[in-house]
């Protein structure tokens, strides 16, 4: 097996095109009459996305031995926990301004939100961040991904996959794949992100043990890959609403074939930029947005005089932009390497696999 790991541009080009699909999801209503979209199925994109990325970062460390489990969760819990952190304050705020000041209460949801410990009460799963459901099953597959998953055959995991698929799609009848954060769905996340992490891993495994050739035209793929993205993302929820196979047919078949054009491709100049600056902000924007939109909605609720039009919402949306770029650059990448340094240290010359590979 070639262990050469690679930066693949393009997938982090749709990483970030997945967040901001997921943004405009959540808008709250703000940027007008938005009718509702699969761009949930994104949430899935990530999970395939993961699957690649941490099989091609961290596999054969793993099955080598030159890392450990508990070293992995460690490298995870540093690439996602610094702005999720950053996140909870606002969310603390919102759910004072819901349900009133108590200061036990408060603390409990912080120290919750901090272990990802699902909350059985009111405001969901993790009501401090809603997104952040996501997040905790990226985890649990972290852990399963280092002591188990990497030792599986291509063909189990295809299996399990495919398993997994199946118990998602009777968790989604009579409705659609948006479930697994809600709290009478909870269960399915499990299944929904076992299904899609499982099909990146093999996907990795092939395009390892026969790798293709690149392509030519780069940057016009890269690009027609991201606009496919936007055009599925925003098929109307409501046209297969009741027929969860569609969603299990774009997670199994297009979403899969997306990223396997996607690996193929290089970009270069201006087009390798914006794919790259996409991965950076494809993070922030995804774990920060949810919680300003939902403080903002909810002070107009208690009466303050804040614009809600159109491009009121898109001074939003751009401002978040130019936050999750601050806090890219500024906040998470500065804190992520003083902690490695501080709990894993590394010769000065080497290269973190994640800055290599792509970080998930």
């Amino acid at each position: 097996m070639n262990t050469g790991k690679r930066y693949f541009t393009a997938l982090e080009a749709l990483r970030g095109i997945a967040a901001i699909m997921v943004m405009f999801l959540h808008t709250g209503g703000t940027l007008g009459p938005i009718p509702g979209n699969i761009s949930y199925l994104a949430v899935d994109l990530f999970f395939l996305l993961s699957g690649v990325v941490l099989a091609n970062s961290y596999e054969r460390q793993l099955a080598t031995g030159q890392i450990s489990p508990a070293g992995f969760l460690l490298q995870r819990i540093i690439r996602l926990y610094p702005v999720y952190l950053l996140s909870l304050p606002v969310g603390l705020v919102s759910y004072t301004i819901q349900f009133g000041f108590d200061y036990l209460t408060l603390a409990g949801l912080l120290l919750r939100a901090i272990l990802f410990i699902p909350n059985a009460g009111t405001g969901g799963a993790f009501p401090l961040n809603g997104p952040s459901w996501s997040l905790f099953f990226e985890l649990w597959a972290g852990v399963l991904f280092s002591v188990l998953l990497v030792r599986l055959s291509s063909r189990i995991l295809l299996a399990i996959a495919l398993g997994a698929a199946g118990i998602t799609l009777y968790g989604a009848l009579g409705g659609n794949f948006d479930i697994g954060h809600q709290a009478g769905y909870f269960g399915f996340g499990f299944s929904r992100i076992l299904f899609s992490f499982s099909l990146g891993i093999c996907l990795h495994r092939l395009y390892e043990v026969r790798p293709p050739n690149a392509v030519n035209r780069g940057n016009t793929i890269g690009i027609l890959l991201c606009g496919c993205l936007i055009v599925i993302t925003n098929i109307p929820a409501s046209t297969f609403y009741g027929l969860p196979y569609f969603d299990l047919l774009i997670c199994l078949t297009i979403f899969p074939a997306i990223v396997w054009v996607a690996m193929r491709t290089r970009q270069t100049g201006l087009v390798e930029l914006a794919f790259r600056w996409l991965g950076i902000v494809s993070y922030p924007i995804y774990i920060l947005h949810a919680p300003i939109f939902e403080l903002l909605h909810l002070l107009r609720q208690k009466g303050l005089d804040l614009p809600a039009s159109p491009g009121a919402g898109m001074v939003v949306v751009i401002a978040i932009f130019i936050m999750a770029g601050i806090v890219a650059i500024h906040f998470d990448e500065p804190v992520r390497k003083k902690l490695k340094t501080m709990v894993v240290p590394r010769p000065a010359s080497e290269v973190p696999a994640e800055r290599r590979a792509g970080a998930s």
